[in-house]
C-alpha cells in the first residue's frame, strides 16, 4: 500500500476508533467546544484591531480641519467642542458648530444644518439621556447622527449649534472635515474614554484564551486510558510515531472540523451583522470586521491546526508517560501541611492588612502575599478537604443505606485527586478574577467620597464652570435663576491658599455666614455642612476662610479657573440639576459644566466602572470555559470508572444509584466549587474592597454561581444517563 493510501486508511481508523471509544461522545463535544473557545479567542484579538482601526477612520473622517493648518482657503465654520455626561452612560462629546458661509461644510452623518439653539443627537445618547433630558439640555433636537458620523452605533455624541456665537478664542476657524480637506492630527469622541488598544488585546488573551487552552488539554486526554492501550498495540504492530499521529488526527478530526465550521459561522455572522455585546452594551460594527474577514479566516484555520497539534502531543506524552510507567516513583508528600497553611494564610490576606496603615505598601503588599500564598495552597486544601468529606458521606451513606452516596463518599475518600482537580481550578479561578474586579474598583476612592458627600447634602449645592461666558452672561445666568436659588463664588488664592467666599447678604446667610463691611477672615470652621464640604473638595487644606460681601458674577468667576460659582438652596431641597444645564447651554455660548459638590469625580469614575465591565464580561466567559473544562473531566473520569458500577444495578434494583453517585461526583462538587470560589475571592478581596462601594457586585456573583451550577447541572444528567448506559450494555460472564 501507498504512503498516501496507508495515510488514509491510518485517518479512517482514528475515526473509526473515535465513534467506539469509551467516551466518545464526551471527547467529541469537548474538542468541538475547545476548537470553538480557541477559535473565538484568536478572532476576537483580530476583531478588537479591526474596531480599533475602524473607529479611528471614523474618528479622523469628522476631525475639523482648522484654518491655521491650512491658510490658504477661506474659513468656512466655527468649531468648538467640550465635554458633556450622563449619570449612568458616562462623558460624552459635544461639538459646537456655526456655519460662517453659504456652503458651510457638514460634519459626516449631519443631514442639515441645524438653527441656532437646536442640536443633533446620535441615537445611543437620545435614548440613553431621555430620563436627564437630553433631548432639550442644548435646545430644540431636530435631527439624528447616522452611522457613518460615529465611531460606532453605540457612541454618545452631540452637534449644537449655539444661541450666541463664541468667541474667536473659544471657537477656531475650520475649514472642513477629514483629511482629504487638509491636515488634521487629532480627532475627539468615544476613543477619548477608551483604553489603549493593549488592554483589550491583553482581556481575551488572558480570560479567554488561556481557559480555552486549559479545556483544550482537558478535552485532548479524555477517554485517554483506551487510547494509551490502543497506541501500546500499534507500537508492537509496528507503527511508527507517523502512524500514531495519523491515528490520532482522525480521531479528533470530525470533531475539530465540526468546531471550525461553528466558529466561521459566528465569523461571518459578525461580519454581515452588527452584534451588540450583553453586559457591555457596546456594539460590534460589522463593516469593521468584514474588512478583515481574510485575517478572522486565518484566525480560525490557525486554531484547528492548533488543536490538531495538541492533540497528537499530548498523545506523545501520554506515550512518553507510559514508557516510564516501571520506573520507581518517588513517594508523594502529604498534602496536609499545605491545607493547614491555606486558613492561615487566608487570614494574613484578609486581617493582615489591619496591622498597618491603608494605603501604604505594607498594608498592599500583605494583602497581596496573603492573596498568593491562599491561591497557591488552595488545591492541597481542596483535596484534604474532599478526603475528610468522603470519609463522613461514605460513612453517612451507609448508616442512611444510600448506595449513591455511600460510593461517591468512599471513591473521594480513596481517590480525591479527580474531585480536587475539577474544583480547585473553578475556586482558583474565581478568585483571580474577583482580584482583578476589585483592583479595578480601587480606582474610584476619590468618586466614592463623592458619591458620600452627595448621600450628606444632596443636590442642595450645585458647583458650576462655565465655558465661553463673559461677565455679563454670567449676571444674566444668575438673574434667570428661581427665586429659591442663591449663589456664592468660591475663590482660592495660589499664593496662601486662602479662600474667599464672595456674595450678597442673603447668599452668605444662607450658608450660615454673616455679612461683613469688609472681608473678614471667619474664626474656626463654618457651622453649614455645604460650606464644609465645598471646602474639602475645592477649598486650600490649610489656607484660612475669608467672608467677603461682593458680586459674585465677577470676571474670575466667568473665566472659571481657581473661582467655582455655586448654586445654593435657601430652603435646602435639592435643586434642579436638569433645569440648571439646560438654563447654562441657552445663556452661555458653549454651555456649562453643572455637578453636584465632587461630581466632576463621579464623571471621571464612571469611565472606569463602565471599562471594567469589559473583565467581567470576559472574565464570565473565562470562567464558563473553565467550568465546562472541569465537568468534562469530571465526566470522563466518572465514565472511566463507570463500568464497576454495572454490576450494582442488580444489587440496588434500580437504576437511581447512577444518577444519585454522579450527583455527589459531579454536580454537588461543581456547584459547591462555584459558591466556594464566589466566597474566597470575596474575603481576599476584604481589603481593597472595605473602603466604600465595590465593583464586585451581587449580580457579578450570582452570575458566575450560576453559570458553574448550570454546567454542573448538564454535567450530572450526561455522566448519568451515560453511566446507566454502561450498565444496560453489562452482562456478567457466562450469560
Amino acid at each position: 500500500m501507498s504512503g498516501w493510501g496507508l495515510g488514509r486508511q491510518l485517518v479512517r481508523t482514528g475515526r473509526q476508533a473515535g465513534r467506539r471509544a469509551e467516551a466518545g461522545r464526551i471527547r467529541f463535544v469537548a474538542l468541538l467546544v475547545a476548537t470553538v473557545a480557541v477559535a473565538l479567542g484568536l478572532a476576537s484579538l483580530v476583531a478588537v484591531d479591526a474596531t480599533y482601526e475602524g473607529q479611528e477612520a471614523r474618528g479622523f473622517s469628522r476631525a475639523p480641519v482648522f484654518q491655521e493648518e491650512a491658510k490658504e482657503r477661506p474659513a468656512r465654520a466655527l468649531w468648538a467642542v467640550a465635554n458633556d455626561a450622563l449619570r449612568v452612560s458616562g462623558p460624552f462629546t459635544v461639538q459646537f458648530i456655526v456655519p460662517l458661509t453659504d456652503d458651510a461644510p457638514l460634519p459626516p452623518g449631519v443631514r442639515a444644518w441645524p438653527g441656532p439653539g437646536e442640536a443633533v443627537l446620535s441615537p445611543a445618547l437620545r435614548e440613553r439621556g431621555e430620563a436627564e433630558g437630553i433631548r432639550t439640555r442644548y435646545g430644540r433636537d431636530v435631527g439624528t447622527i447616522s452611522a457613518q458620523g460615529l465611531q460606532s452605533p453605540d457612541e454618545l455624541l452631540a452637534y449644537v449649534r449655539p444661541l450666541r456665537i463664541p468667541s474667536g478664542q473659544d471657537a477656531r476657524p475650520i475649514v472642513g472635515y477629514g483629511p482629504e480637506e487638509g491636515p488634521v492630527y487629532y480627532f475627539t469622541g468615544q476613543t477619548e474614554y477608551a483604553k489603549q488598544q493593549w488592554h483589550f488585546q491583553v482581556m481575551p488573551l488572558l480570560l479567554l484564551l488561556l481557559p480555552a487552552f486549559v479545556l483544550l488539554a482537558v478535552a485532548a486526554r479524555s477517554g485517554a486510558h483506551q487510547r494509551d492501550r490502543r497506541t501500546a498495540l500499534v507500537e508492537v504492530l509496528g507503527g511508527t510515531t507517523r502512524h500514531r499521529a495519523l491515528i490520532v488526527t482522525g480521531e479528533a478530526l470530525t470533531p475539530v472540523a465540526v468546531g471550525g465550521a461553528v466558529a466561521l459561522g459566528a465569523v461571518a455572522l459578525a461580519c454581515s451583522v452588527d452584534l451588540r455585546l450583553f453586559w457591555t452594551g457596546h456594539v460590534v460594527v460589522a463593516g469593521d470586521l468584514a474588512g478583515r474577514w481574510w485575517a478572522l479566516v486565518l484566525a480560525v484555520l490557525a486554531a484547528l491546526l492548533v488543536v490538531l497539534a495538541v492533540v497528537v502531543v499530548t498523545d506523545r506524552f501520554g506515550r512518553s508517560r507510559r514508557s516510564s510507567g516501571n520506573r520507581p516513583r518517588a513517594a508523594r508528600r502529604s498534602p496536609v501541611r499545605w491545607a493547614v497553611a491555606c486558613p492561615v494564610l487566608l487570614l494574613v490576606a484578609v486581617r493582615g492588612p489591619d496591622l498597618f496603615e491603608p494605603g501604604t505598601n505594607a498594608y498592599v503588599m500583605t494583602n497581596w502575599a496573603g492573596v498568593a500564598g491562599t491561591l497557591a495552597t488552595l488545591p492541597a486544601a481542596i483535596a484534604v478537604l474532599t478526603a475528610t468529606l468522603g470519609r463522613a458521606l461514605g460513612r453517612a451513606g451507609h448508616r442512611w443505606g444510600k448506595p449513591g452516596l455511600l460510593i461517591a463518599g468512599r471513591r473521594a475518600a480513596t481517590h480525591p485527586g479527580p474531585v480536587a482537580r475539577m474544583t480547585a481550578g473553578v475556586v482558583v479561578a474565581l478568585g483571580l478574577l474577583l482580584q482583578v474586579v476589585a483592583w479595578q474598583g480601587q480606582f474610584g476612592d476619590a468618586a466614592r467620597a463623592a458619591q458620600a458627600t452627595v448621600q450628606r447634602v444632596g443636590e442642595s449645592a450645585l458647583v458650576l464652570r462655565p465655558r465661553g461666558a463673559t461677565t455679563e452672561q454670567l449676571a444674566a445666568f444668575t438673574r434667570a435663576l428661581p427665586g429659591d436659588v442663591e449663589v456664592i463664588a468660591l475663590s482660592v488664592s495660589p499664593e496662601d491658599e486662602s479662600v474667599t467666599v464672595r456674595g450678597h447678604c442673603p447668599a452668605l446667610q444662607v450658608v450660615g455666614l454673616d455679612c461683613p463691611a469688609s472681608p473678614t477672615a471667619l474664626d474656626g470652621a463654618p457651622h453649614d455642612l455645604r460650606l464644609r464640604e465645598l471646602l474639602g473638595w475645592y477649598g486650600g487644606p490649610d489656607g484660612t476662610l475669608v467672608v467677603e460681601r461682593a458680586e459674585p458674577a465677577n470676571k474670575q468667576a466667568a473665566e472659571g479657573g481657581l473661582t467655582q460659582t455655586v448654586l445654593v438652596s435657601r430652603s435646602g431641597v435639592d435643586l434642579s440639576v436638569r433645569g440648571t444645564r439646560q438654563l447654562a447651554y441657552q445663556v452661555f455660548p458653549l454651555g456649562a459644566d453643572v455637578d453636584t459638590i465632587g461630581g466632576e469625580w463621579l464623571t471621571a469614575a464612571s469611565v472606569n466602572r463602565l471599562q471594567g465591565r469589559w473583565i467581567t464580561l470576559f472574565g464570565r466567559c473565562g470562567i464558563s470555559v473553565l467550568g465546562a473544562a472541569a465537568a468534562l473531566s469530571a465526566l470522563a473520569e466518572f465514565l472511566r470508572h463507570g463500568r464497576a458500577l454495572a454490576p450494582l444495578t442488580g444489587l440496588a434494583g434500580n437504576h437511581r444509584v447512577y444518577w444519585s453517585t454522579a450527583a455527589f461526583t459531579i454536580l454537588v462538587p461543581l456547584s459547591l466549587a462555584g459558591l466556594a470560589g464566589c466566597t474566597i475571592g470575596v474575603w481576599l478581596a476584604f481589603p481593597k474592597t472595605a473602603g466604600g462601594a465595590s465593583y464586585i457586585t451581587d449580580d457579578l456573583l450570582a452570575g458566575c454561581a450560576l453559570a458553574v451550577a448550570a454546567i454542573a447541572l448538564v454535567a450530572w444528567i450526561w455522566g448519568s444517563n451515560s453511566s446507566a448506559r454502561q450498565a444496560a450494555a453489562w452482562r456478567p460472564r457466562g450469560e
